[in-house]
Protein backbone atom coordinates (compact mmCIF):
# COMPACT_ATOMS: atom_id res chain seq x y z
CA UNK A 1 0.00 0.00 0.00
CA UNK A 2 2.75 2.63 0.88
CA UNK A 3 4.80 1.59 -2.17
CA UNK A 4 1.49 2.48 -4.32
CA UNK A 5 0.84 5.96 -2.42
CA UNK A 6 4.60 6.80 -2.96
CA UNK A 7 3.82 6.21 -6.95
CA UNK A 8 0.96 8.24 -6.98
CA UNK A 9 2.42 11.21 -4.85
CA UNK A 10 5.63 10.98 -7.59
CA UNK A 11 2.87 11.08 -10.69
CA UNK A 12 1.03 14.08 -8.89
CA UNK A 13 4.57 15.74 -8.55
CA UNK A 14 5.33 15.23 -11.98
CA UNK A 15 6.18 17.93 -14.19
CA UNK A 16 3.55 17.04 -16.76
CA UNK A 17 1.15 16.81 -14.04
CA UNK A 18 1.81 20.05 -12.40
CA UNK A 19 2.23 21.98 -15.92
CA UNK A 20 -1.39 21.30 -16.07
CA UNK A 21 -2.57 22.08 -12.99
CA UNK A 22 -0.80 25.49 -13.54
CA UNK A 23 -3.63 26.77 -15.44
CA UNK A 24 -5.24 28.06 -12.59
CA UNK A 25 -2.97 30.83 -11.98
CA UNK A 26 -3.97 32.41 -15.81
CA UNK A 27 -7.75 31.13 -16.03
CA UNK A 28 -8.41 33.75 -12.88
CA UNK A 29 -7.80 36.54 -15.22
CA UNK A 30 -11.06 35.71 -17.33
CA UNK A 31 -14.88 35.70 -16.75
CA UNK A 32 -15.88 32.68 -18.35
CA UNK A 33 -19.99 32.92 -19.10
CA UNK A 34 -21.03 29.09 -18.76
CA UNK A 35 -24.47 30.17 -20.46
CA UNK A 36 -22.69 31.27 -23.81
CA UNK A 37 -20.37 27.95 -23.52
CA UNK A 38 -21.50 24.29 -24.79
CA UNK A 39 -18.84 23.02 -23.02
CA UNK A 40 -16.55 24.53 -19.70
CA UNK A 41 -13.52 24.91 -19.74
CA UNK A 42 -11.10 21.27 -19.95
CA UNK A 43 -11.78 19.86 -22.94
CA UNK A 44 -8.78 19.65 -25.88
CA UNK A 45 -10.52 21.35 -28.10
CA UNK A 46 -13.25 24.59 -27.67
CA UNK A 47 -16.82 24.07 -29.40
CA UNK A 48 -18.41 26.71 -31.57
CA UNK A 49 -21.71 25.34 -32.82
CA UNK A 50 -22.17 25.88 -36.58
CA UNK A 51 -25.64 25.39 -38.00
CA UNK A 52 -25.93 21.54 -38.07
CA UNK A 53 -22.45 20.80 -37.37
CA UNK A 54 -19.62 22.51 -34.89
CA UNK A 55 -16.34 24.30 -35.44
CA UNK A 56 -13.27 22.93 -33.41
CA UNK A 57 -10.77 25.08 -32.33
CA UNK A 58 -7.71 24.82 -29.83
CA UNK A 59 -3.85 25.88 -29.69
CA UNK A 60 -0.75 24.04 -28.34
CA UNK A 61 2.98 25.14 -27.51
CA UNK A 62 5.93 23.05 -27.24
CA UNK A 63 8.03 23.34 -24.10
CA UNK A 64 11.01 25.70 -24.63
CA UNK A 65 13.70 23.51 -23.76
CA UNK A 66 12.64 20.60 -26.33
CA UNK A 67 12.72 23.06 -29.29
CA UNK A 68 16.02 24.70 -28.73
CA UNK A 69 17.75 20.71 -28.49
CA UNK A 70 15.04 19.34 -30.98
CA UNK A 71 13.88 21.53 -33.42
CA UNK A 72 12.78 19.71 -36.05
CA UNK A 73 11.13 16.82 -34.27
CA UNK A 74 9.50 20.04 -32.40
CA UNK A 75 7.92 21.75 -35.81
CA UNK A 76 6.63 18.06 -36.08
CA UNK A 77 4.62 17.23 -32.62
CA UNK A 78 3.00 21.08 -32.70
CA UNK A 79 0.86 19.45 -35.45
CA UNK A 80 0.77 16.13 -33.98
CA UNK A 81 -0.74 17.23 -30.90
CA UNK A 82 -3.15 20.07 -32.20
CA UNK A 83 -4.29 17.57 -34.81
CA UNK A 84 -4.76 15.31 -31.66
CA UNK A 85 -7.13 17.50 -30.01
CA UNK A 86 -9.68 17.72 -32.81
CA UNK A 87 -9.62 14.40 -33.15
CA UNK A 88 -10.15 13.12 -29.48
CA UNK A 89 -13.41 15.52 -30.02
CA UNK A 90 -14.57 13.50 -32.99
CA UNK A 91 -13.46 16.36 -35.03
CA UNK A 92 -11.82 16.46 -38.26
CA UNK A 93 -8.90 19.05 -38.80
CA UNK A 94 -9.37 21.88 -41.08
CA UNK A 95 -6.59 23.96 -41.46
CA UNK A 96 -3.29 25.02 -39.20
CA UNK A 97 -1.49 28.35 -38.59
CA UNK A 98 1.30 28.65 -36.83
CA UNK A 99 3.35 31.17 -34.60
CA UNK A 100 7.40 30.56 -34.29
CA UNK A 101 10.23 32.01 -33.30
CA UNK A 102 14.08 31.39 -33.85
CA UNK A 103 17.44 32.86 -33.33
CA UNK A 104 18.78 32.03 -36.83
CA UNK A 105 17.69 31.51 -40.10
CA UNK A 106 19.07 27.37 -39.53
CA UNK A 107 17.23 26.52 -36.81
CA UNK A 108 13.85 28.47 -38.12
CA UNK A 109 14.02 26.16 -41.17
CA UNK A 110 14.29 23.12 -39.01
CA UNK A 111 11.14 23.89 -37.14
CA UNK A 112 9.47 24.90 -40.30
CA UNK A 113 10.73 21.73 -42.15
CA UNK A 114 9.17 19.63 -38.46
CA UNK A 115 6.01 21.51 -39.48
CA UNK A 116 6.08 20.97 -43.12
CA UNK A 117 6.19 16.74 -42.39
CA UNK A 118 3.49 17.31 -39.47
CA UNK A 119 0.92 18.34 -42.08
CA UNK A 120 1.93 15.83 -44.64
CA UNK A 121 1.41 12.92 -42.46
CA UNK A 122 -1.60 13.92 -41.10
CA UNK A 123 -3.20 15.80 -43.92
CA UNK A 124 -3.45 19.13 -42.47
CA UNK A 125 -2.37 22.34 -44.70
CA UNK A 126 -0.46 24.91 -42.88
CA UNK A 127 -2.48 28.48 -44.23
CA UNK A 128 -0.82 30.66 -42.17
CA UNK A 129 1.43 32.10 -39.29
CA UNK A 130 3.65 34.32 -38.08
CA UNK A 131 7.64 34.72 -37.50
CA UNK A 132 9.99 35.94 -34.70
CA UNK A 133 13.42 36.10 -36.07
CA UNK A 134 16.37 36.91 -33.80
CA UNK A 135 14.05 35.39 -30.67
CA UNK A 136 14.45 32.12 -28.41
CA UNK A 137 13.35 29.16 -29.90
CA UNK A 138 9.83 28.65 -29.69
CA UNK A 139 6.84 26.90 -31.98
CA UNK A 140 3.14 26.86 -31.39
CA UNK A 141 0.29 26.13 -33.41
CA UNK A 142 -3.46 26.86 -33.57
CA UNK A 143 -6.50 24.63 -35.21
CA UNK A 144 -9.52 24.64 -36.81
CA UNK A 145 -11.69 21.23 -37.18
CA UNK A 146 -15.55 20.79 -37.40
CA UNK A 147 -17.20 17.95 -36.34
CA UNK A 148 -20.81 16.29 -36.71
CA UNK A 149 -21.33 14.43 -33.88
CA UNK A 150 -19.09 15.41 -30.67
CA UNK A 151 -17.05 13.27 -28.15
CA UNK A 152 -17.21 15.82 -25.16
CA UNK A 153 -15.85 15.46 -21.63
CA UNK A 154 -19.47 16.55 -19.69
CA UNK A 155 -20.68 13.46 -21.05
CA UNK A 156 -18.71 11.21 -20.02
CA UNK A 157 -20.76 9.29 -16.94
CA UNK A 158 -20.31 7.44 -13.39
CA UNK A 159 -20.38 3.84 -14.45
CA UNK A 160 -19.04 4.39 -18.10
CA UNK A 161 -15.73 2.06 -19.00
CA UNK A 162 -12.57 3.85 -19.51
CA UNK A 163 -10.89 2.69 -22.38
CA UNK A 164 -7.36 3.40 -23.52
CA UNK A 165 -5.90 2.88 -26.78
CA UNK A 166 -2.56 3.53 -27.95
CA UNK A 167 -0.51 2.38 -30.92
CA UNK A 168 2.01 0.44 -29.42
CA UNK A 169 4.48 -0.29 -32.83
CA UNK A 170 7.07 2.24 -31.80
CA UNK A 171 10.02 3.61 -29.59
CA UNK A 172 10.63 5.71 -26.80
CA UNK A 173 12.18 9.15 -28.86
CA UNK A 174 15.84 9.43 -27.81
CA UNK A 175 15.38 9.82 -23.42
CA UNK A 176 12.76 12.39 -23.50
CA UNK A 177 9.19 11.23 -22.32
CA UNK A 178 7.90 10.44 -25.73
CA UNK A 179 6.83 7.31 -27.32
CA UNK A 180 7.10 7.95 -31.39
CA UNK A 181 4.92 5.43 -33.00
CA UNK A 182 3.66 8.33 -35.93
CA UNK A 183 7.07 9.21 -37.55
CA UNK A 184 7.72 5.87 -39.54
CA UNK A 185 4.17 5.58 -40.94
CA UNK A 186 2.62 6.34 -44.51
CA UNK A 187 0.23 9.08 -44.30
CA UNK A 188 -2.62 6.91 -45.19
CA UNK A 189 -1.93 4.70 -42.55
CA UNK A 190 -1.55 7.37 -39.79
CA UNK A 191 -4.87 8.83 -40.94
CA UNK A 192 -6.77 5.68 -40.87
CA UNK A 193 -5.96 5.61 -37.41
CA UNK A 194 -6.94 8.59 -35.95
CA UNK A 195 -10.04 8.61 -38.31
CA UNK A 196 -11.47 6.21 -36.01
CA UNK A 197 -11.96 8.91 -33.42
CA UNK A 198 -14.91 10.98 -35.17
CA UNK A 199 -16.27 6.90 -36.86
CA UNK A 200 -16.76 6.48 -32.88
CA UNK A 201 -18.18 9.85 -32.19
CA UNK A 202 -21.07 9.09 -34.51
CA UNK A 203 -21.89 5.16 -33.64
CA UNK A 204 -22.18 6.73 -29.92
CA UNK A 205 -20.35 3.91 -28.71
CA UNK A 206 -18.10 6.63 -27.39
CA UNK A 207 -19.39 9.87 -25.58
CA UNK A 208 -16.28 11.30 -23.87
CA UNK A 209 -12.70 11.15 -25.51
CA UNK A 210 -9.15 13.20 -24.10
CA UNK A 211 -5.73 12.51 -25.93
CA UNK A 212 -2.98 11.25 -23.75
CA UNK A 213 -0.72 14.22 -23.18
CA UNK A 214 2.16 15.24 -21.14
CA UNK A 215 0.23 15.17 -18.02
CA UNK A 216 0.39 11.42 -18.89
CA UNK A 217 -2.06 8.29 -18.93
CA UNK A 218 -3.19 8.37 -14.96
CA UNK A 219 -3.15 12.44 -15.57
CA UNK A 220 -5.21 12.20 -18.47
CA UNK A 221 -7.69 10.33 -17.18
CA UNK A 222 -8.02 12.82 -13.92
CA UNK A 223 -8.84 15.50 -16.79
CA UNK A 224 -11.10 13.79 -18.09
CA UNK A 225 -12.92 12.81 -14.74
CA UNK A 226 -13.17 16.08 -14.06
CA UNK A 227 -14.32 17.52 -16.74
CA UNK A 228 -17.46 15.06 -16.89
CA UNK A 229 -17.58 15.68 -12.64
CA UNK A 230 -16.81 12.80 -11.77
CA UNK A 231 -13.98 10.33 -10.06
CA UNK A 232 -12.37 7.45 -11.41
CA UNK A 233 -10.23 4.35 -10.83
CA UNK A 234 -7.39 3.31 -12.84
CA UNK A 235 -6.14 -0.55 -12.80
CA UNK A 236 -2.70 -0.38 -13.08
CA UNK A 237 -1.85 -3.62 -14.14
CA UNK A 238 -4.52 -3.56 -17.26
CA UNK A 239 -2.54 -0.54 -18.79
CA UNK A 240 -1.33 -1.77 -21.98
CA UNK A 241 2.95 -1.44 -21.81
CA UNK A 242 5.46 -1.52 -24.35
CA UNK A 243 7.77 -3.97 -23.35
CA UNK A 244 10.73 -1.80 -24.23
CA UNK A 245 9.39 0.74 -21.41
CA UNK A 246 8.67 0.37 -17.24
CA UNK A 247 5.40 1.07 -16.02
CA UNK A 248 6.00 4.00 -14.04
CA UNK A 249 8.04 6.19 -17.06
CA UNK A 250 5.37 4.48 -19.05
CA UNK A 251 2.62 6.79 -17.10
CA UNK A 252 4.32 9.52 -17.84
CA UNK A 253 4.97 9.10 -21.33
CA UNK A 254 3.20 11.34 -24.56
CA UNK A 255 2.46 8.15 -26.72
CA UNK A 256 2.00 10.04 -29.91
CA UNK A 257 -1.00 7.94 -30.68
CA UNK A 258 -2.68 7.26 -27.33
CA UNK A 259 -6.60 8.38 -26.29
CA UNK A 260 -8.96 7.75 -23.22
CA UNK A 261 -12.76 7.03 -24.24
CA UNK A 262 -15.51 7.12 -21.84
CA UNK A 263 -17.91 3.87 -23.17
CA UNK A 264 -20.56 2.45 -21.98
CA UNK A 265 -19.84 -0.91 -20.54
CA UNK A 266 -22.26 -2.95 -23.46
CA UNK A 267 -20.15 -1.28 -26.16
CA UNK A 268 -16.47 -1.75 -24.97
CA UNK A 269 -15.71 -4.79 -27.52
CA UNK A 270 -17.13 -2.87 -30.09
CA UNK A 271 -14.47 -0.47 -29.65
CA UNK A 272 -11.61 -1.87 -28.87
CA UNK A 273 -12.37 -4.59 -31.79
CA UNK A 274 -12.54 -1.74 -34.04
CA UNK A 275 -8.96 0.18 -33.11
CA UNK A 276 -7.66 -3.71 -33.32
CA UNK A 277 -8.35 -3.55 -37.06
CA UNK A 278 -6.61 -1.01 -37.48
CA UNK A 279 -3.25 -2.59 -35.22
CA UNK A 280 -4.12 -0.57 -32.48
CA UNK A 281 -4.02 -1.81 -28.84
CA UNK A 282 -7.39 -1.00 -26.34
CA UNK A 283 -8.22 -1.76 -23.48
CA UNK A 284 -10.96 -1.25 -20.34
CA UNK A 285 -7.92 0.44 -17.91
CA UNK A 286 -10.66 1.72 -15.40
CA UNK A 287 -14.33 3.00 -14.85
CA UNK A 288 -15.88 6.68 -13.93
CA UNK A 289 -17.48 6.54 -10.55
CA UNK A 290 -19.75 8.91 -8.77
CA UNK A 291 -17.67 10.27 -6.01
CA UNK A 292 -15.09 13.18 -6.20
CA UNK A 293 -11.57 11.00 -6.22
CA UNK A 294 -9.20 9.97 -8.77
CA UNK A 295 -7.73 6.69 -7.44
CA UNK A 296 -5.12 4.34 -8.79
CA UNK A 297 -5.22 0.42 -8.05
CA UNK A 298 -2.72 -2.97 -8.22
CA UNK A 299 -3.75 -5.91 -7.21
CA UNK A 300 -5.88 -5.15 -3.61
CA UNK A 301 -4.48 -1.59 -3.06
CA UNK A 302 -5.75 1.47 -4.12
CA UNK A 303 -4.49 5.32 -3.59
CA UNK A 304 -5.67 8.47 -4.38
CA UNK A 305 -4.30 10.63 -6.54
CA UNK A 306 -6.78 13.97 -6.78
CA UNK A 307 -9.86 14.74 -4.92
CA UNK A 308 -12.11 16.73 -6.69
CA UNK A 309 -13.41 18.21 -3.05
CA UNK A 310 -10.26 19.42 -2.47
CA UNK A 311 -8.42 20.96 -5.83
CA UNK A 312 -9.19 21.39 -9.27
CA UNK A 313 -6.76 20.24 -11.73
CA UNK A 314 -7.85 21.99 -14.99
CA UNK A 315 -11.49 23.21 -14.59
CA UNK A 316 -12.64 26.67 -14.04
CA UNK A 317 -12.95 27.32 -10.31
CA UNK A 318 -15.81 29.55 -9.67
Amino acid sequence: MDELRDLAGRIVNSSGFMRKKDIQIPLKAFHWDPDKMLDPIGDDAAVIPNGDEYLLLSCDGIMPGLVRDEPKWAGYCAVLVSVSDIYAMGGRPTAVVNMLSAPDGETAALIAEGMAEGCRKLGVPMVGGHYLPQEAEGVATAIIGRAAHLLRGPMGRAGQSLVMAVDLDGKPFKHYLQWDCTSAQEPEQLQRKLELLPKLAQSGWATAARDISNAGIVGTIAMLAENAGCGAVVHLDRIPQPAAVEMERWLQMFPGYGFILAVDPEHTDNVTALFAQEGITAAVVGELTPDTSVRIRSGVDEAVLIDWAEQSMVGVIV
